[in-house]
């Protein structure tokens, strides 16, 4: 069986999430890491970028946000396929770079985003086609995302989150912007609004609630759980995030597999960002 050989950039509770998923992937091999606590891991830490890319096939980027597109860069041009923790860059117009460098260089670059992998997501995929959208809300809780390029970038997640369920909006008005709460409303067709509440401290605990309006109905997603007008719906088990992305990204590597987001996708994420923070 062919294997990736896999190096790990940074080493903290992203990066041993990843290496829990590279390990649970039977077409992978986690060969050391760089930065963090790769020892504490069982890995071999190598002394620099340069270093592990010499020992591996592919590398995993857990580090810090403003390290990214730097680090991508860096992976793609040594030929090397690269996973990367979202957000892949700062921008839509840094991230549509990498994205032509890893066509030039013929590697898969695969930008995480799990919240995309879950049964609540899948289960709300399938339900929006045919539906009238009249307006909806996303209202998230939870910790400071340090490192981030801005608050908006801190919230890419949601934004594609968003984008999955009911498409990418035309237009963006802002209501507050700030490193602890991002307040944002987003503009579709037929006068349709939906609110984004974002509010980020130390210590806050994780929640997020989206609700849906459509004539056809209500739908509402409270963590994993999904409600159609009050009802609980059967949505299945969680298949295990981190592992079915990693699959996902191996898959792409040794089967030229389509991801499960594309790069268009990802830079309209991005480009959402970018825009509140132009207009705030």
């Amino acid at each position: 069986m062919m294997k990736v050989r896999w190096g790990v950039l940074g080493v903290g509770r992203a990066g041993k999430a990843r290496i829990a998923a590279l390990r649970a992937d039977p077409r992978a091999e986690v060969v050391g890491g760089w930065r963090g606590d790769p020892g504490a891991e069982g890995l071999h830490t190598f002394q620099s970028v340069e270093d592990m890319l010499q020992h591996v096939d592919a590398v995993a980027i857990c580090s810090p946000d403003h390290h990214h597109a730097s680090q991508v860069h860096t992976a793609l041009s040594a030929f090397r396929h690269v996973v990367c923790e979202f957000p892949v860059a700062g921008s839509a117009g840094e991230a549509s770079s990498l994205f032509a460098l890893s066509v030039a260089r013929d590697r898969v670059l695969h930008v995480e985003h799990i919240e995309l992998l879950s049964p609540a997501a899948r289960w709300i995929r399938e339900f929006v086609p045919g539906q009238t959208l009249i307006g909806g809300s996303l209202r998230f809780n939870g910790g400071l995302h340090t490192g981030a390029t801005s608050p908006a970038h801190a919230n890419i997640s949601r934004f594609q989150r968003i984008i999955d369920a009911i498409g990418v909006p035309e237009d963006v008005s802002i209501q507050r912007c700030t490193p602890n709460n991002l307040g944002v409303k987003l503009l579709y067709p037929d006068d349709v609004n939906f609110n984004l509440d974002c509010r980020m401290e130390d210590g806050l605990e994780r929640r997020m609630e989206m609700v849906l309006e459509f004539q056809e109905g209500i739908v509402r997603q409270e963590g994993s759980r999904v409600f159609l007008d009050g009802k609980e719906m059967e949505i299945g088990p969680s298949p295990g995030l981190f592992k079915t992305d990693q699959l996902a990204a191996t898959a792409a590597i040794l089967d030229g597999e389509e991801p499960y987001i594309s790069m268009e996708r990802v830079l309209d994420g991005l480009a959402i960002a970018d825009l509140v923070m132009g207009v705030s």
